[in-house]
């Protein structure tokens, strides 16, 4: 087996042709792309075959060869990628479902799955082969040709990666349901204009030397690298120490990679629409290219000013106020920057705190920036719609002078949302949403708003079943809630509470009273919206519901009244 690195473009429908099998070592993590992932990747083919780009870059994966033959075809382990490929693999199978052309049908089936057929002598061949627990639901939900049509309902019982391939298969399915004609453009640009330079090794430890080296954080080039020889290139030598110095400190204070996240969010307040290209090439083109900013002295300056509000007012949370208030932005701040699954709403407050100094206002707009957010996350709003928002208010920013004008614009509105946030919110799959923890921590701060303590979310936090998910049969649940009564209420928000240390398995089946008095003698719990289950002598399903209602009702005063 030729032990040497072998690198070369390559484009979809190559890739899962029949020269490659690809298999998933066993120490690979599982499935763990997530919804922004799914929508960005898709999005970004669609801009760029819109776009009219001839080719779109999937970026690098790393193969180990495992067997090859003469002709380069062979059995491959992904080092690097496997996340990609899986989602590529599972876009194609949605089209595939939900293409009419029977032709192209099985077209795609075969470029990802192709069953046994003894007659023709023909053996099973899977595209990838996924891990051992995922083999038989990536198969039935997957690779089988209808897969993707199923439906599963109780999607919060399944284990992390296969709830990522079915929020993946949702995904996909709603994006191509808002454009029908766009099954047939997306597969064809997909298989034919998109491509990975794959690089191939048989030598186990080359290949992770190369991942190393690829994926590495001391490593790796960034935007923030290049954009800062970009501008010291242009700076005469006398200032080129004293701007270097500068960067240098704003890298120091922040920390690299909190440096290429404020990059980004200042690309964000700038341009004010979705980023097509990599963000060197945005800040070229769009940025210095168009005047917006000035490459060189006035750049640096820019982004050290920007970068004393991200540390003060997000990283640190700190404020001037000395009031209440002061506590309430903290304890609001750390939260939403914590424990807010996406980091988009942080573009809007820097581009307000830059523009208005009021400590009190800066708290005002945060409160109405995190309702509109928040909503917009919980009622299923895509990525793009949310990016939309974002830029709508970034662009009321620049147009109002009056800071109470910006913080009571209709923008914030959230009531056109309502419906599909009460649907989520009263989901019997609640506890498997992203969001979940965050709306069970706010709803604890919300109990502790008035008491002006400065809280802390730092730590274990997790989100612990009353009703356990595998009661046990002889426990006293099995009793109280009939098996249709726990596959509706476990996993709603009623059954619930927050803990400050993990949870204990050993104990899901212990009696409620046993439970409850755990919360509090052991100190597994700070909440105080924990706290308030002591109130209950029994959990049966009349209190789960009652509870449920009682919290439902708590939401709808935070974040839509």
């Amino acid at each position: 087996m030729n032990k040497g690195i072998e690198a070369k473009e390559i484009y979809i429908k190559d890739l899962l042709g029949p020269k490659f099998l690809f298999q998933v070592p066993r120490y690979q993590r599982p499935f763990t792309w997530q919804a922004e992932n799914f929508e960005k990747l898709f999005d970004d083919i669609k801009d760029s075959m819109e776009s009219g780009d001839e080719n779109y870059f999937l970026g690098s994966i790393i193969l180990q060869t495992i067997k090859e033959k003469e002709d380069k075809s062979g059995t491959y382990e992904v080092i690097d990628g496997q996340q990609r490929i899986t989602t590529l693999i599972i876009l194609i199978a949605v089209a595939r479902d939900l293409q009419e052309n029977e032709g192209w049908r099985r077209t795609l089936q075969q470029l990802i799955y192709q069953e046994e057929n003894e007659l023709l002598n023909q053996p099973e061949m899977v595209r990838i082969t996924v891990w051992n627990r995922e083999i038989e639901f990536f198969k039935d939900y997957v690779l089988e040709m209808g897969g993707t049509l199923k439906s599963f309902n109780n999607i919060a019982s399944l284990d992390d990666s296969k709830r990522n391939m079915m929020m993946a298969i949702r995904i996909f399915r709603d994006k191509f349901d808002e454009e029908k004609d766009l099954v047939e453009k997306m597969a064809k640009f997909i298989l034919n204009n998109c491509l990975f330079v794959c690089v191939k090794t048989g030598s186990l430890i080359s290949a992770f030397r190369l991942f190393m080296v690829l994926n590495d954080r001391g490593l790796r080039l960034t935007a923030s690298d290049l954009l800062k020889t970009d501008a010291l290139s242009v700076i005469a030598e006398p200032e080129q120490e004293i701007y270097a110095s500068l960067w240098e400190t704003v890298e120091d204070e922040l920390g690299r990679d909190e440096l290429e996240n404020l990059i980004g969010f200042i690309r964000t307040n700038l341009v004010k629409e979705k980023a097509k290209k990599s963000l060197w090439e945005e800040y070229q083109e769009k940025i210095f290219e168009k005047n917006k900013l000035k490459k060189g002295k006035e750049f640096i300056k820019y982004l050290k000013d920007i970068a004393d509000i991200y540390r003060e007012k997000i990283l640190s949370a700190e404020t001037s106020l000395t009031s209440d208030i002061g506590v309430k932005y903290h304890n609001l701040m750390s939260l939403m920057r914590d424990f807010i699954p996406s980091s988009d709403w942080i573009s809007p407050f820097i581009h307000f705190c830059r523009k208005f100094f009021d400590e009190e206002k800066r708290y005002e707009f945060l409160k109405v920036l995190e309702k509109r957010f928040v909503v917009s996350c919980v009622a299923g709003l895509t990525l793009t719609q949310r990016l939309t928002y974002i830029y709508q208010i970034l662009k009321k920013i620049d147009d109002r002078n009056n800071a109470d004008d910006i913080i009571s614009h209709e923008i914030f509105d959230v009531s056109s949302d309502k419906s599909m946030f009460f649907s989520a919110i009263d989901s019997m799959n609640f506890y498997a949403e992203s969001y979940c923890k965050y709306l069970l921590l706010r709803m604890d701060l919300s109990i502790l708003e008035n008491a002006n303590i400065m809280k802390s979310f730092t730590g274990i936090i997790t989100v612990e079943h009353i009703l356990p998910r595998n009661p046990d049969r002889n426990s006293e649940w099995i009793r109280l809630f009939t098996e249709e009564a726990r596959k509706e209420w476990t996993n709603k928000v009623g059954n619930l509470v927050l803990l400050s240390r993990r949870k204990n398995s050993s104990a899901n089946n212990k009696p409620f009273s046993e439970k409850k008095q755990s919360y509090y003698t052991r100190g597994i719990t700070d909440f105080e919206f924990t706290k308030e289950i002591d109130r209950y002598t029994e959990w049966n399903l009349e209190n789960l519901k009652s509870r449920h209602i009682e919290l439902i009702k708590r939401m709808e005063q935070i974040w839509i009244l």
